[in-house]
Order: structure tokens, then sequence, then C-alpha cells
């Protein structure tokens, strides 16, 4: 099985990584002066633009971390995260969201995994 790496901006690090059909990739916008909502906005652009590169897009996701600097933030995100994954059930993913320390100047932290439109099971490979 082929491994793709899309680099990061910080050495040891990938922003995507995807083997088979499975995408995984991460999103952090750190503007300290934005505010939440703004923050979570760029986060989920990003979330956009990197399942794209990848071959998938939010419709494809099938789990998702948010990890907030602060918990009390998780009724303003979870208010942000229905207005960008819609309305459909059939498109919902998995989707976990807790409090860690996170790196100075960043308040949210989207980590998820997805499936490719571009994989194409092999003969004798289970299906996804």
């Amino acid at each position: 099985m082929n491994i793709e790496r899309w680099p990061a901006g910080s050495p040891g690090r990938s922003r995507i990584v995807a083997a088979g059909p499975w995408i995984w990739t991460v999103a952090t916008v750190s503007r300290p002066d934005d505010p939440f909502d703004e923050e979570v906005r760029r986060c989920l652009e990003l979330l956009d633009r990197n399942l794209n590169e990848a071959g998938a897009d939010r419709t494809r996701l099938v789990s998702l971390q948010v990890i907030l600097a602060d918990i009390a933030d998780r009724t303003a995100f979870d208010v942000l995260w229905r207005e960008w994954i819609g309305s459909d059930p059939a498109h919902w993913p998995q989707r976990a969201c807790f409090q860690a320390g996170l790196a100075p100047g960043l308040r949210v932290e989207l980590v998820a995994v997805a499936v490719s439109s571009r994989w194409r099971e092999a003969p004798g490979e289970a299906g996804v």
C-alpha cells in the first residue's frame, strides 16, 4: 500500500497523510487576535482545503476530533459546526470534542479521518 504525505509548515510533521482509502489531516489556524468564531471558521476552511487536496470532501469524513483549549467554547463551536457540516445525517462523521492544552495562540485543533473518493478497491480487498 502506498502512503502519500503532504508536508506541514513544521519539520517532522505531515499536514495530510493518505494510505489506501484513508486520509488523516489536521487543521489549526493561529491568529491570537481573531475572535474564537473566526478561528473556527478558518480551521473549517483549512479542513475543506486539506480534504479536497487529498481527494475527499466533508461528506467523506468518518471521524473528527475537536480539541479545544477551553471546553467552555464547545457551545460556540457546535453552532459553527452545524452550519458547516450541514443538515443531512448521512454526511455526519463520528465526532468527539474535548479540552486539552494546545500550542500558544491556538484555541481549536481539528483532527480528521476521511475516505478518499479517488481510492478504488483492489481485487480481493475488503470494501470500505
